[in-house]
């Protein structure tokens, strides 16, 4: 059994991962602020990061992929893209 003497303050490195997740900083700031609260190393940090899936990242410039059978399918919902 591990006994553990110090708190470790854990704040930092999900703050960092909650806000990449979401969009609000891009690989190269999160990794470099995980890097700092955690001590790992840049390659771990960033292939941390880069295994975990983002949400709420959307298209701001009104421009989409989707096929039109998609977008036509999508109108009037929550998640339709307003172009």
């Amino acid at each position: 059994m591990v006994n553990i003497k110090e708190k470790i303050d854990m704040s930092g490195m999900i703050e960092a991962f909650c806000e990449y997740r979401v969009g609000k900083t891009n690989l190269k700031s999160a990794s470099k602020e995980l890097q700092e609260t955690t001590g790992l190393p840049k390659e771990t940090c960033d292939a941390l990061l880069t295994e975990m899936k983002r949400h709420n990242v959307t298209q701001i410039r009104g421009h989409t992929n989707e096929p039109d059978r998609l977008r036509e399918g999508k109108k009037g919902k929550p998640n339709d893209a307003q172009l």
